[in-house]
């Protein structure tokens, strides 16, 4: 049968999919730096919405963008994986049944990452909302880890094999995920009715409205905490451990932020990504530019305990190779909060 253009992706999906790539995006792009986790928290919030609207279009929106019309058995998947690799390709209109187990990857992923960060994000943490124990948090902590880790894997992959099929079926599938329009034959599927849309949008958009927008509510940024109030776990827990301790020193905290120790990536101090100057801005190893360390120069900096015992956990592991004392780390808070702005 003679192949013409047909459209295919309705403008919900296409918009979906714009919006699930800008919010990754972003998402990857604060998830490491304690200054934009308000606005991190805001952005999962948002994904989460925008996952959910996709799920529940995939059961009531238009033909090709539900779940039924893409996602098949191991059998034809497997015989569809091993075509591609021949070269040989089997035109679909909508997702072919490898892409269609990529997009439920994909979605299923996002969930994960999005609701394990919800959870953190409403539990002891920050709103201590829900009652979780250390144990589930934990593991909240690795699921959410874990899914922004392989998220990225996920997007690579994705896009290659979005360009491998391109070429196996000589036609643009990127542009057609903008445009809407793909070449099919002329008995293809039409596009439902406007109202039967408009009641699966109306759905959709209920569902996902209902889950992120509470949550939004909810996600307040923390009132920020006194300086004192950041130390005083660490002034506790180091007068537990040395009964002589007379209080954090903020000079040894300076030297311990400017030493340099020996890691698998080579010499490394504080100061490597930091500057020696903590009021200045800094770059990461990956070249990632990091805002100031020192509050008189970045107010958002240091502004929660929570915040601050997780920022030293990760850069005590990276810089020493273990942990910090709590006089190690109240020494380095004392110098960091102490240190004058540009004049």
């Amino acid at each position: 049968m003679m192949k013409q253009r047909v459209k295919v992706w309705d403008l919900a999906v296409r918009l979906t999919h714009g919006a699930l790539a800008g919010l990754l995006a972003a998402l990857l792009l604060t998830g490491d730096e304690d200054g934009w986790l308000p606005l991190h928290m805001r952005l999962g919030v948002l994904l989460l919405g925008v996952v959910l609207f996709r799920v529940v279009w995939g059961f009531v929106g238009s033909p090709h963008a539900r779940f039924a019309d893409f996602v098949r058995g191991p059998t034809v998947v497997l015989e569809a994986a091993r075509d591609m690799l021949q070269g040989r390709s089997r035109h679909t209109l909508g997702h072919n049944p490898v892409g269609g187990v990529m997009v439920v990857v994909l979605l299923g992923m996002l969930l994960v990452t999005a609701g394990s960060g919800v959870l953190l994000a409403l539990g002891p943490e920050w709103r201590e909302l829900l009652p979780l124990s250390p144990a589930v948090v934990a593991a909240v902590k690795v699921a959410h880890e874990a899914g922004a880790a392989a998220l990225p894997v996920l997007v690579v992959l994705h896009v290659l094999g979005v360009l491998f099929s391109s070429w196996l079926e000589r036609q643009n599938l990127p542009l057609a995920m903008v445009t809407g329009w793909k070449r099919g034959t002329a008995d293809s599927s039409p596009l439902d009715s406007p109202r039967r849309r408009g009641l699966g949008l109306v759905l959709a958009l209920g569902g996902a409205a209902a889950t992120a927008l509470p949550l939004l509510i909810l996600l307040p940024p923390r009132a920020a905490s006194a300086a004192a109030d950041v130390l005083e776990p660490y002034r506790v827990a180091a007068q537990q451990a040395d009964s002589a301790f007379q209080g954090f020193d903020a000079a040894r905290g300076r030297r311990l932020y400017l030493q340099t120790f020996s890691t698998e990536a080579g010499p490394t101090s504080c100061a490597t990504c930091h500057t020696e100057d903590p009021t200045q801005p800094g770059r990461s190893p990956a070249g990632k530019r990091l805002l100031p360390l020192a509050p008189s120069a970045n107010p958002q900096r240091l502004s929660d305990a929570r915040t601050v015992e997780k920022w030293l956990g990760r850069n005590c592991k990276q810089v020493l190779g273990r942990l910090c004392t709590a006089r190690e780390s109240g020494d380095v808070l004392t110098f960091l909060l102490t240190t004058p702005g540009a004049p």
